[in-house]
């Protein structure tokens, strides 16, 4: 219900900055919020680049055998998904009790100390421990990520926020994505051996990780808005979030987070992959070829940005559940469209990079408004944290068949099978509006 309905029944809201047009929830602050801006453009870009730049450290300093390329990507994927799967439920709970900045910033520490040790792994037991450490810091950014985003609007701006962010972190991508695609190349034209540039381009992601970190230490609140000040267990805080999924909207959001996070995951480990390879029969170096895809990567993510601002226009006027279900039949028509070109280094390969980015950015959009409207306000993280676990089986799934299919049917199979998966989930969000389309207007007034 809105401010404005609980208002003219007398019910007292407590009142929230406004920043443009975005209102605020009691106690966040100006300076929160744009240090909320700011670490939103760092985090998803510095998470992508995990994937972003395997295809190079497969390539030129493992030098792994093209046949088994997907299925090592595959693996990886899955064994960077053990942290989520084991740390995301008791992080929303802890960031419940500790608040949401000091997870935050663990996090990009984490992921800037794997990123520095990368460069020393070999095709062994060390390569995987890298996975681990990078994992690790990534299921903190991506658990908290969510969670800021929920605790900072009031409802009547949750749409438009998630837009903001998610706008930003596509920009961030684009941004990030481009510069790391160029820099094995930049650091070549150095004079270094391919090793060496494969290290610096390493090193330097991993400074720019202190970037967001600093923001995130000074600028976030100390606290959520709403959290708990009982000394609770942490696994009676973690209880919430599953005691949630009896509303089956909050179902639906979970469902969404495996499919959601799966899509995203998929573009970052198995596109340079694909570059690589067919450059490889097209006679183009891996430095080359990564260079020539990250023109098509930004593509995506410039699209998945501007896309992210229209969304903002109507997302906070329109039933959620409904949305969602235009947005998953948006991904899977992409992510299929995508999945069956023959040659990425053709122009019409933009095209196809255009509409999947519309996808991608529908789905994250719809699936983050969705949690933030149905998580409840008290012990929030803990629901969010399962969101997060259901992203991480995701992930896990996908990493799992997609990496097969890359190496014995096509390397675009892993797009084809996520747009397979995005229209059941349009099946059910049809299902789950026809169930609570009543329900839906006169809780959510849309």
């Amino acid at each position: 219900m809105s401010s404005m309905a609980l208002a003219s029944r007398g019910v007292v809201m407590p009142e929230g900055v406004r920043v443009g047009i975005w209102e605020l929830s009691p106690g966040i602050q100006r300076s929160n919020f744009y240090a909320l801006l700011g670490t939103a453009f760092f985090s998803i870009g510095l998470l992508t680049l995990v994937g972003n730049l395997r295809p190079y450290l497969f390539n030129e300093m493992l030098g792994i055998p093209d046949d088994i390329q997907g299925r090592v990507s595959g693996t990886m994927d899955v064994l960077s998904e053990i942290p989520a799967l084991l740390l995301s439920g008791l992080v929303g709970a802890a960031s419940d009790r500790l608040g949401r900045r000091l997870i935050y910033g663990m996090g990009f520490a984490i992921l800037a100390v794997g990123y520095l040790l990368f460069p020393f792994a070999e095709f062994n037991w060390t390569l995987y421990a890298m996975v681990f450490i990078t994992a690790c810091g990534a299921s903190l950014i991506a658990a908290m990520l969510s969670a800021v985003i929920a605790d900072y609007p009031q409802e009547t701006s949750r749409g438009k926020l998630v837009g903001i962010c998610f706008f930003l972190n596509g920009l961030g991508v684009a941004s990030l994505v481009g510069l790391a695609a160029q820099l094995p190349r930049i650091y070549l034209g150095q004079g270094m051996d391919a090793i060496e540039a494969g290290r610096a381009a390493y090193w330097t992601v991993a400074a720019l990780c202190l970037i967001p970190m600093v923001i995130v230490l000074r600028g976030l609140a100390k606290q959520a808005p709403s959290q708990l000040t009982e000394r609770e267990p942490l696994l009676a805080t973690l209880r919430v979030g599953l005691a949630a999924a009896a509303d089956v909207r909050v179902r639906l959001a979970y469902a969404s987070a495996a499919v959601s996070r799966a899509s995203l995951s998929i573009i970052s480990a198995f596109f340079f992959l694909w570059m690589v390879q067919t450059g490889k029969d097209q006679g183009l170096t891996p430095a080359e070829a990564i260079a020539k895809g990250g023109g098509i990567f930004v593509a995506i993510q410039i699209t998945a940005t501007f896309w992210a601002i229209t969304v903002i226009t109507f997302i906070d006027r329109v039933n959620r559940v409904l949305f969602m279900a235009v947005a998953s039949a948006l991904a899977s028509f992409s992510y299929i469209w995508f999945g069956l070109v023959d040659n990425p280094f053709t122009p019409a390969m933009y095209v196809a990079a255009v509409f999947l980015g519309v996808g991608e950015m529908s789905g994250i959009l719809a699936s983050q408004a969705l949690v933030g409207q149905v998580a409840p306000e008290r012990g929030r993280g803990a629901v969010i944290g399962v969101f997060t676990l259901c992203g991480s089986l995701g992930i896990f799934l996908a990493a799992s068949v997609g990496g097969t299919l890359f190496d014995i049917w096509r390397p675009s199979a892993p797009y084809i099978v996520m747009g397979c998966v995005s229209g059941l989930l349009c099946l059910l969000s049809l299902f789950t509006w026809w169930q609570t389309r009543e329900q839906g207007r006169l809780q959510f007034g849309v």
